[in-house]
C-alpha cells in the first residue's frame, strides 16, 4: 500500500510511516492504561453493592440467571441474604468466599479478578503491540534489502 502525503502524490517516507504507527500505538496504550487505572467516582453505596454481587453470583437453583436477573423466591432470599451481609459490614470478597464454600465456584460469575482474566486481557495487548514492532522490523530490513 502507498500512502500518500497531502495532495502532492509522493510517497510517505518510511521514517514518517514509523513516526506514524509508533504514535498510534502509544496513543491506543495510553488509552488502555487511563482505563485500567480510572477509579469511580464515589465508593458504592449498599444498594450497588447488593446488585453487583447479585448479579455475580449464579442462582444454585435456576437455570443458568445470575440472582440478580432470576425471579424465583429463593433468589430473592439470596439477595436479601447479601443485602444483610453488607449491612453487616461483610465485603465482597468476604460474600463471593461464602457462596463459592457453599456451592461451588462454578456459582460466581465474575471471574475478574483470576490469573486467566488477567491473561485475557493483557495477551491480546502483548501480541498485537509484539506484531506491530515485528511488521515495523520486517519493513526497515525489506527497506535496507532495496538500498543495497
Amino acid at each position: 500500500m502507498m500512502w500518500k502525503n497531502g495532495n502532492q502524490g509522493r510517497p510517505m517516507s518510511e521514517k514518517v510511516k514509523n513516526v506514524i504507527v509508533v504514535a498510534v500505538s502509544v496513543i491506543a496504550l495510553g488509552v488502555i492504561a487511563f482505563g485500567f487505572s480510572a477509579e469511580p467516582a464515589s465508593a458504592p453505596t449498599a444498594e450497588d453493592r447488593v446488585a453487583t454481587l447479585s448479579a455475580s453470583i449464579r442462582c444454585p437453583f435456576c437455570s443458568g440467571e445470575s440472582l440478580a436477573d432470576s425471579q424465583a423466591s429463593v433468589a430473592a432470599d439470596y439477595r436479601a441474604l447479601i443485602a444483610e451481609r453488607v449491612e453487616a459490614g461483610a465485603t465482597d470478597t468476604e460474600i463471593i468466599e461464602e457462596f463459592a464454600a457453599n456451592f461451588g465456584d462454578s456459582f460466581i460469575l465474575d471471574t475478574s479478578t483470576s490469573v486467566w482474566s488477567f491473561a485475557l486481557w493483557v495477551v491480546p495487548i502483548a501480541a498485537l503491540v509484539l506484531g506491530g514492532a515485528v511488521l515495523v522490523l520486517m519493513k526497515r530490513s525489506a527497506s535496507r534489502r532495496e538500498a543495497t
